[in-house]
């Protein structure tokens, strides 16, 4: 059974922005989840600034990639593509036409648990993706099955439609719609405790810096010997 369901839950732009300016890896001094590392999903190419942008999602099967393009039909201006392929490595979904109706529908960029192709042109378009794999094969019109705007899940981390996808060289932050305004809290927290110690190790130098650490040590040396 196919569900395409063409209106996306978008959240406030002001809070997307907001998001934007925290990188992921400052949420990672804080969170367990809604992380993505880049072991598995890889950007094409370095990334300077973080992105941020609300989920259009969409789930196919291995070798139809037809759902693609109805998501892209979906797509408003500063979205981000997420497609769920369960992360396949043969057939490529996506490659320079795909990104040319993405840019041209006014995606910011596409995160893929399956393989790309036409890396070279992506690169020369600067368009942002991540991507399990690269692959020459590619996905078919075949009309099997697939889902536009369901949960779906990219590394173990579900991603709803209207979902935050906050990205960078680090790797991908899932913010629940829902709870925008808490994430942003706590990397506002998180980037002031950065700029916090980065000040302590300027103020303290490097070894006495380390020593505020001594306790912590010495702590762990007693329980390993009981």
């Amino acid at each position: 059974m196919i569900t395409v369901n063409s209106i996306t839950p978008r959240p406030k732009l002001e809070e997307v922005k907001k998001l934007g300016n925290i990188s992921p890896s400052d949420y990672g001094h804080h969170l367990n989840f809604q992380l993505i590392s880049t072991k598995k999903i890889k950007p094409l190419f370095p990334i300077e600034n973080t992105f941020a942008g609300p989920a259009v999602t969409v789930r196919i099967p291995p070798n139809d990639g037809l759902l693609v393009y109805k998501a892209l039909d979906l797509v408003q201006p500063g979205d981000v593509v997420v497609i769920d392929m369960n992360e396949e490595e043969r057939f490529a979904c996506w490659g320079e036409i795909t990104t040319r109706v993405a840019m041209e529908k006014g995606a910011i960029a596409a995160i893929i648990n399956g393989p790309v192709t036409d890396t070279k042109i992506i690169n020369n378009l600067q368009f942002t993706v991540f991507s399990y794999a690269i692959s020459p094969l590619t996905t078919k019109v075949y009309s099997i099955d697939g889902d536009v705007n369901v949960p779906v899940s990219i590394s173990g981390c579900i991603v709803n439609p209207g979902d935050i996808i906050v990205g960078s060289n680090d790797g991908l932050l899932v913010v629940p719609q829902e709870e925008t305004l808490s994430f942003i809290e706590i990397g506002k927290k998180e980037e002031e405790a950065d700029e916090k110690r980065r000040q302590e190790l300027q103020a303290l130098g490097v070894e006495k810096y380390l020593r505020r650490f001594d306790p912590l040590w010495e702590k762990m040396l007693v329980n390993n010997q009981n």
